[in-house]
């Protein structure tokens, strides 16, 4: 133990130790500092804001580390440029590991520079329907929002995202026989009361969508955030099927006609 005591206290470990402690300290006060401009006056923010201020997050870790980095090594009498010049196969062989991580980080410049999408927007990669929590430079971490799963996205695999749109597009499907008038004065009904269930922006009748092999297809447009687009779409769901049942209007089953030759 005296050894370990004796050997912090050796005057460069002893200022290396505390030029550490001290970079964490001012890395924790900004980063803390951030945090509560985040927090505070929300609405007044817009999600471009928001991005830009974690990007500036993310960015500030690994400049401080290597500020403390470089400082340690100017103590211990370590030619930084000298140590930085006589790299260059070290170099070679790091820049051919480290690619991936290399692509990772300007592929997340490009997102936020191109402004392909900021924190808070709801997206659509492959199968993944998320809202943005964290957009760094090296991944991108979205919340699923028909499962409230966490995935973590490394940039570089972002090739396309879809950014969802408010807009939420229902088709009713309701049989050739029914009177058209009176279905869309039901329709007209189910709209009124959409209107005053909660987070609903706005909803409108768009008219006879398609005629389908079994049914005729009514289309209704809701306007709400798009991270609740599927419990808002069930819950219309639920609505529509009620409403009609009180109409004895029944949505017609899928039929195959045969024919014997």
């Amino acid at each position: 133990m005296e050894k370990i005591i004796d050997f912090m206290y050796q005057e460069k470990i002893f200022a290396s130790i505390c030029v550490a402690i001290i970079g964490i300290l001012i890395y924790w006060i900004i980063d803390k500092a951030i945090s509560k401009i985040i927090n505070s006056n929300r609405k007044e923010k817009n999600k471009k804001q928001k991005t830009y201020i974690r990007l500036f997050k993310n960015m500030l870790k690994y400049i401080m580390f290597l500020i403390i980095v470089v400082i340690v090594l100017q103590i211990n009498g370590i030619n930084v440029t000298s140590v930085i010049a006589g790299l260059g196969l070290f170099s070679v062989i790091a820049g051919l590991a480290l690619q991936d991580a290399l692509k990772d980080i300007i592929m997340g410049f490009n997102i936020i520079i191109d402004e392909y999408f900021a924190v808070g927007d709801v997206l659509k990669i492959e199968d993944i329907e998320g809202k943005v929590m964290q957009l760094g430079l090296k991944a991108t971490k979205l919340k699923d929002i028909n499962n409230d799963n966490l995935y973590t996205i490394a940039n570089r695999n972002i090739s396309q995202a879809l950014i969802k749109s408010k807009m939420l597009d229902i088709d009713i499907p309701l049989s050739y026989g029914e009177n058209i008038e009176k279905v869309e004065k039901i329709i007209d009904e189910i709209i009124e009361q959409i209107k005053v269930m909660p987070n609903i922006a706005s909803a409108y009748y768009k008219g006879v969508n398609e005629f389908g092999d079994s049914a005729i297809y009514y289309k209704i447009r809701i306007y709400c955030k798009p991270e609740l687009h599927p419990q808002i779409k069930r819950d219309v769901n639920r609505l529509i099927k009620l409403k009609l049942d009180q109409n004895n209007i029944s949505i017609p089953f899928t039929q195959i006609d045969i024919h014997n030759v």
